[in-house]
């Protein structure tokens, strides 16, 4: 199913007749890399806000009409986009569009209310700030995106949270809740033609607006920088040159991060955490943006060990660039990747997420057997060739160690 109404909203889904559920994801393309720095945060304001009443309903009635169909409600934002998704069996699927496009259409934004929730989002930054893990992947952020909004948190900071009004939320949510720059995505048992009047019922008045998914390139910084907090660990972020979500290489640059990082038996696990004890938690993985990316790497290790954790990267890496990748870890790697995604696939919520999010952000339906044919077609030299690229890099570090 890939159709759009009069006034530009896309709508993307997928048939599992073999289901008796639905997935409704309604995807703005809206998230921090769209902010300025004095409004780092409105998108996730936003997102909460939608939860907090509207024109019919109160923020308890949204929680109790879902659970009385038994369904579950929930969003969240991404530097790129923000989604609000809903799962239900199929016969309430009517039930999830009237909810979903209340909120999206009719979200009171009321003073009371922004007051009340602004409590919960600076409360959530504090969750953040006593997950170290977290702020040294935000620290590396700032690092590697520099003035870039892509190194902003997708939070916010207390300062801008607490200068963002109810008129500011209201005139965010006039320039970007509009319907070019909105997808709807379903997975599931569904009718096609029922769905096409619940999008052209619930929104199809929705202002046509524009779309803001044209992201550009965003720098990368090297360098190094620490905080202390009073914790135990030292957790070490490192960021290299990676590549964009949809670069033709993506297939590439996963099965070099699995052979690397990605898994129990991966460069990384099994030598620092099974050969030399060094760290419970350590992986790579790469972590690709419309035109931008990386490749992260994470260790949480005892603060005398840092140093010598950050050496066995180097010299694994280093041991791939002399000596390549065996074929042994690079078909491993190549087969968890297939099977990752195969496993995916069997989820109505798994589904939804893939077509939503690439029909926002690039506009194209991501076939499954494309899928499988792109991972399939890597070829361990390519790997080793793209490793060359990314590992002769200088990186960026950010740690987060033990006060003295």
């Amino acid at each position: 199913m890939n159709i759009k109404l009069k006034n530009g909203l896309r709508i993307v889904g997928e048939k599992m007749p073999h289901v008796r559920s639905v997935a409704v994801g309604v995807w703005v393309g809206v998230g921090s890399r769209a902010e300025t720095a004095a409004e780092n945060g409105i998108s996730h304001y936003m997102e909460h806000m939608l939860f907090k009443g509207t024109e019919r309903r109160t923020a308890a009635q949204i929680a109790s009409e879902m659970d009385a169909i038994g369904g579950n409600l929930n969003a969240y934002t991404t530097r790129e986009y923000t989604c609000y998704y809903a799962k239900s069996v199929d016969e309430d699927v009517e039930t999830v569009f009237d909810i979903l496009s209340d909120m999206y259409t009719s979200s009171s934004l009321g003073e009371a209310e922004t007051e009340l929730e602004r409590g919960v989002i600076l409360e959530e930054i504090s969750m953040y700030e006593d997950s170290p893990e977290d702020v040294a992947q935000e620290t590396l952020a700032k690092l590697v995106f520099g003035s870039d909004p892509l190194g902003y948190g997708i939070a916010g900071t207390r300062e801008t949270v607490l200068g963002i009004t109810s008129g500011d939320l209201r005139a965010f949510m006039t320039k970007y809740y509009t319907a070019k720059n909105t997808v709807i995505a379903l997975a599931g048992n569904f009718d096609e033609e029922k769905i096409r009047y619940l999008c052209e019922k619930y929104f199809g008045t929705v202002p046509e607006g524009f779309s803001y998914t044209d992201y550009g390139t965003a720098p990368f910084c090297a360098g190094e920088t620490e905080k202390q907090k009073d914790i135990e660990q030292t957790h070490i972020a490192i960021a290299l040159p990676g590549i964009a979500q949809n670069s033709e290489e993506r297939y590439v640059m996963s099965a070099l991060c699995g052979a690397f990082g990605g898994g129990m038996s991966s460069r990384l696990f099994q030598k620092i955490r099974e050969e030399k004890g060094l760290a419970y938690s350590i992986y790579a993985s790469p972590e690709g943006f419309k035109n931008a990316g990386i490749l992260n790497i994470y260790a949480g290790v005892s603060p005398e060990n840092a140093d010598l954790v950050c050496e066995l990267i180097q010299k694994e890496m280093q041991d791939i660039l002399k000596n390549g990748l065996t074929e042994e870890e690079f078909l491993r790697s190549k087969s968890q990747m297939r099977a990752s995604y195969i496993m995916g696939q069997e989820s109505v919520s798994g589904r939804m997420q893939v077509l939503g999010r690439n029909m926002l952000l690039y506009n194209k339906i991501q076939k499954a057997e494309d899928v499988l044919s792109g991972i399939e077609s890597v070829s361990r030299r390519e790997a080793e060739k793209l490793a060359e690229r990314l590992f002769a890099s200088e990186w960026a570090k950010a740690c987060v160690c033990p006060k003295p």
